[in-house]
């Protein structure tokens, strides 16, 4: 099921992406002029950091390595379903910007939110990555430290 829903959540990415390159020139707003979908090609990493050419590209590649290799090593072997959750919206965000990076040499971002960003559905999958690996660090730590302090009161006895 891992890497379906990895397989999946590419699947929306991409699909909006193809939604907004065709049908998105003209800004359409969501919410006043706060919130809009337009059509914009990314050339640049993340936060419009000017990286472009090859080196974007290794980089690319090395980084989902690295998220790959790191939840197999690192992080599968805790048995968290919660993990296991935030990893494929990281594999699956990463993934989709990576194809995009790779092969074309650029990003559709297409999600704008005035006085911040332009993002897409693979940042979104990115930034709820973010928040559920630091939701189920907080927990792991919190059963842990309960664990320890229930070790400790029992040695006192």
């Amino acid at each position: 099921m891992f890497y379906l829903w990895i397989i999946f959540l590419i699947f929306i990415d991409l699909f909006t992406k193809f939604i907004a390159k065709n049908d998105l020139q003209v800004q359409k707003n969501l919410v006043g002029d706060f919130l809009y979908l337009k059509y914009v090609e990314n050339i640049w990493i993340a936060f419009s950091i000017p990286l472009t050419g090859i080196a974007l590209k290794i980089l690319t590649i090395v980084l989902i390595w690295v998220i790959f290799w790191y939840y197999y090593t690192e992080e599968k072997k805790k048995n968290s379903k919660l993990i296991d959750i935030s990893f494929i919206f990281v594999l699956a965000g990463a993934l989709g910007n990576g194809y995009e990076r790779v092969f074309h040499s650029k990003v559709i971002d297409f999600i704008w939110l005035k006085y911040f960003s332009v993002f897409n559905f693979a940042d979104i999958f990115i930034s709820v990555w973010v928040s559920l690996y630091i939701l189920s660090l907080i927990l792991l730590n919190k059963k842990e430290l309960w664990a320890k302090m229930i070790t400790f009161s029992d040695q006192e006895k």
